[in-house]
């Protein structure tokens, strides 16, 4: 599955740069529009507030665990028949949260839906959906929670262009998403239906006090295609607990980098990513960054110097070992660690 989902990617992927007239162009302005963000997110995230309260709405903040049941038991007590869509920040949420999903409903009643990006200067926020019948199911529901999580935010809707379509570019391989539409929080004119915005942290704010590591706060928010070798081996985008390679490594500075230093340590494998990000960023460099911000303390021993060296370009040639088990047990134990 992992190979078919691999090649069909990288052939859209393909096609669709071959459309895009400067790259580079378009990678630095999206790394400076977000990079604005990190560097100014509690002014955006209060101008945010402010537009969604000018439609009689509200922003229900879940900055932890606890606030984020609260506000989804609050949210979704009236409704029978509920269906959790599979992007991204609801993702986290629902595993931050350690809650069962329930089955998908042909009606359901109330939809849990996740903003790719939510607009700090209209109080706006922008979705990307899978299918027009997720469309139809939102259109028919009651009741839509949005999970926005804190790393969505963009300062300026005039910003949203170039956003949505290098996003959609480097996780779909297509010039745009299937479907896609703008909101915002309130009663929707027209219609039985009702959208309340969850904001949500739940730790990725940790990444920001990290000044070096800070530009991986970008990175939160963006689903990471099937192109990292180790994951042919666990590939499940089904599977709500699955976690990219890139999920796996932002996650150690969400929940603590001396405490989950094995996903530090362990991973060789991101330089192959600079090429499947939207961002003006170089991965491998910030491994070697956070590598070193965990043996700050340390003597650095000969062992760990040898360990430091870039092995990835071995790692990543499965070919050598006819067995894919012995060669899984080999790089797990030499490259990129147990996760």
């Amino acid at each position: 599955m992992f190979k078919e989902e691999n090649e069909a990617y990288r052939a859209r992927l393909n096609e669709s740069l071959s459309k895009v007239n400067d790259l580079s162009v378009a990678k630095k302005r999206l790394t400076y529009s977000r990079w604005k963000v990190s560097e100014n997110l509690d002014k955006l995230l209060f101008e945010f507030e402010t537009n969604v309260k000018k439609n009689d709405a509200q922003v229900n903040w879940c900055p932890d665990v606890k606030s984020g049941l609260e506000q989804l038991n609050k949210q979704l007590k009236n409704f029978n028949r509920v269906e959790f869509f599979q992007h991204n920040s609801v993702k986290h949420f629902v595993n931050a949260l350690d809650i069962k999903i329930p089955e998908t409903s042909k009606d359901p009643e109330a939809l849990v839906i996740g903003a790719k990006f939510i607009m700090a200067n209209t109080g706006n926020f922008f979705v990307a959906l899978e299918s027009e019948e997720q469309y139809e199911k939102i259109l028919k529901a009651r009741k839509v929670v949005v999970i926005a999580g804190i790393d969505s935010v963009i300062s300026q809707q005039t910003e949203l262009y170039t956003a949505r379509q290098m996003y959609s570019i480097f996780e779909t391989g297509n010039l745009h998403y299937p479907v896609e539409f703008m909101a915002r929080p309130g009663r929707v004119r027209g219609m039985n239906l009702e959208i309340s915005i969850l904001l949500v942290d739940i730790n990725k704010s940790r990444l920001l006090d990290l000044p070096y590591h800070r530009p991986l706060f970008s990175l939160l928010n963006f689903d990471l295609p099937p192109v990292c070798p180790m994951e042919q081996f666990n590939y499940s985008e089904s599977d709500w607990k699955y976690q990219d390679t890139l999920t796996i490594f932002l996650s150690a500075f969400m929940n603590g980098v001396k405490s989950n230093s094995d996903k530090i340590n362990g991973n060789y494998g991101l330089r192959i990513l600079n090429d499947f990000i939207p961002y003006d960023l170089d991965m491998y460099d910030q491994v070697m960054e956070s590598r070193a911000l965990l043996h700050s303390d340390d003597k650095k021993t000969g062992l760990l110097s040898f360990l430091d060296q870039d092995k990835s370009a071995i790692a990543m040639n499965p070919k050598k070992f006819k067995d894919a088990e012995k060669f899984k047990k080999y790089s797990e134990h030499n490259f990129f660690g147990r996760f």
